[in-house]
């Protein structure tokens, strides 16, 4: 940029014109003979400025989350408004911003050319591999066509950024941009700040919906709520039977009683509900 502004500027001062019609033009207009360190600085302190503006609009759009989540809590419509301000800063016309859900991500905001709002895309390849715990602090540039609806890679001038979103080193979701200008290290800094808000926001929201749908589980009795809490396991009627300790006769009566009492068709059905319910499969 530096060399690039000089072949406009100043080479034409430092000629001394043989005519008097030119000579006097010359004295006139560029009195300094030397390189134009006053330009030179002009244009720096632009720049600075520049970087200085870009720098408050970031702050901004960090505090003005923080504010909303704080006031009003998270919503859809916040992480919209979210992901439409990160697109408009960073010159991003393709966004989405993902939750991790039972081995697939699901859409919560979208922008540009990816995948309508409820979309679940399955975590396969670099998805399982970038959101494998614990999360590193990292930035991801793989396009991965799953998630994108462009056609491949035809448009070579974008730049793909793909942030884990995760609380404690816990995978919680994905944000991804594809932006027209190259990110640097501060810009993607921010955008990692904004991904840690929003995993202990997205976390926080999925415990307390948990700790909301947690009521039906006091229409089951204690026993049933073993055998209920060990169903993503998979395992048979024996293997229950053998980690509690009583017949597989008895843990089949105990899981068409859950299945009745919970309005569900199968032990599928109880299985799933049981990880929305924030157990997991290794209970065995």
């Amino acid at each position: 940029m530096h060399s690039r502004w000089f072949a406009f500027c100043p080479a034409s001062g430092n000629k001394k014109s043989p005519d008097i019609g030119s000579s006097v033009y010359t004295k006139r207009h560029m009195p300094n003979e030397s390189p134009s360190p006053p330009t030179e600085s002009a244009f720096a302190l632009r720049n600075a400025l520049k970087q200085t503006q870009v720098q408050i609009a970031h702050e901004r759009l960090f505090e003005g989350f923080g504010q909303r989540l704080f006031t009003s809590g998270w919503s859809e419509e916040l992480l919209q408004w979210l992901l439409d301000e990160m697109c408009m800063q960073f010159g991003a016309p393709h966004g989405l911003i993902s939750q991790q859900h039972a081995g697939a991500l699901k859409i919560l905001a979208q922008r540009g050319k990816t995948f309508p709002i409820g979309a679940r895309v399955p975590m396969l390849g670099a998805l399982a591999m970038w959101l494998k715990e614990p999360i590193h602090f990292e930035v991801h540039s793989q396009f991965v066509p799953s998630l994108w609806t462009i056609q491949g890679n035809t448009e070579p001038a974008l730049h793909c950024y793909h942030l884990p979103i995760a609380c404690q080193q816990r995978a919680v979701g994905l944000l991804g941009l594809i932006t027209s200008n190259s990110l640097n290290a501060n810009s993607l800094q921010v955008l990692h700040s904004i991904c840690g808000l929003l995993g202990f926001a997205l976390r926080g929201q999925t415990q307390t919906a948990a700790a909301i749908d947690d009521s039906y589980l006091q229409k089951l009795t204690p026993r049933e709520r073993e055998v209920f809490a060990l169903l993503p396991s998979g395992a048979s009627n024996a293997l229950l039977a053998e980690k509690l300790g009583i017949s597989p006769g008895t843990v089949k009566i105990h899981i068409e009683r859950i299945l009745s009492k919970l309005d569900l068709n199968d032990r599928t059905q109880a299985a799933v509900k049981a990880v929305e319910a924030g157990f997991k499969s290794d209970g065995l």
